[in-house]
């Protein structure tokens, strides 16, 4: 059978000095997404916003930023939902179904974004599933988790 498509993702980090007229931050937010067809990255993502860091760091200059790009090769991110992509899962669901003793879980098995607090809750209901009741089957469906 073909691989089912995901789109993956690719990452470009800069370090920043000159980070304009405050010298301390690149962007207003720790996360700005681009989903313009004009620009080629997806999102930035600027590391000096993250709370919690050591003493004084957010008052230092320079910054060290992450362009996101889209990208069809490397690791799975995320399912390319069509009906081509959709037909495919299903001959894989219906093989993974007669596979004894094995739980597939999360946005690979599901072929589907869920967040991910949703993917781990998905595994721990497949976990307390089997704890409560020996099988290791979903709680809930996987149309029950992420976006259609």
């Amino acid at each position: 059978m073909p691989k089912l498509e995901y789109r993956s993702l690719r990452f470009e980090e800069e370090y920043i000095e000159d980070t304009g007229d405050d010298g301390l931050f690149f962007q207003e937010a720790m996360v700005v997404n681009y989903p313009g067809a004009d620009v080629p990255f997806t999102r930035i993502v600027e590391y000096k916003h993250v709370p919690n860091q050591p003493e004084g760091r957010h008052e230092r200059p320079g910054t060290l930023i992450a362009r996101e790009y889209s990208s069809a090769e490397g690791e799975p991110y995320y399912p390319v939902p069509n009906p081509e992509n959709r037909a495919l899962y299903e001959r894989y669901a219906e093989l993974a179904a007669k596979e004894e003793g094995v739980a597939f879980v999360g946005r690979l098995a599901s072929y589907k974004y869920f967040n991910m607090d949703e993917a781990i809750l998905n595994a721990l209901e497949v976990f307390d599933n089997f704890v409560e009741t020996g099988a290791l089957d979903p709680k809930r469906a996987p149309a029950e988790f992420g976006a259609a």
